[in-house]
């Protein structure tokens, strides 16, 4: 599967709220790796949790929009607050068709390019 293919099917599940979409998209050995900046952050291992984990991201953030954007050169998503702030961008890796590494920068300190 193509990067923006991929980056599409991802924005339209967590938009949608869609698990078996999600799970569609991710590696059952997905990584996660969380750059908060803080203690919040770290690695989360497996589909399950990793699709709880942006569950539970997202949920804190019911006003935000999710937004396709180019993370590092490729396709990937940005979270967009009502005020227009970058919130978080989410970047990944491909294997064999699926998403098997996920990165998820919240550190204010990393995103303050996003937010000029």
């Amino acid at each position: 599967m193509r990067h923006d293919v991929c980056a599409a099917r991802l924005r339209s599940a967590l938009q949608q709220g869609d698990d078996v979409a999600l799970a569609s998209v991710l590696n059952p050995e997905i990584h996660l790796c969380i750059d908060a900046g803080d203690e919040t952050g770290g690695e989360v291992h497996g589909r399950a949790r990793v699709i709880r984990v942006l569950r539970e991201r997202l949920a804190n953030r019911p006003d935000a929009a999710i937004e396709a954007a180019h993370v590092n050169g490729v396709p990937g998503l940005a979270l967009r607050g009502p005020d227009g702030q970058v919130l978080g961008v989410l970047s990944f890796d491909l294997g064999g068709g699926t998403i098997d590494r996920l990165w998820l920068t919240t550190s204010a300190g990393k995103l303050a390019h996003w937010n000029r």
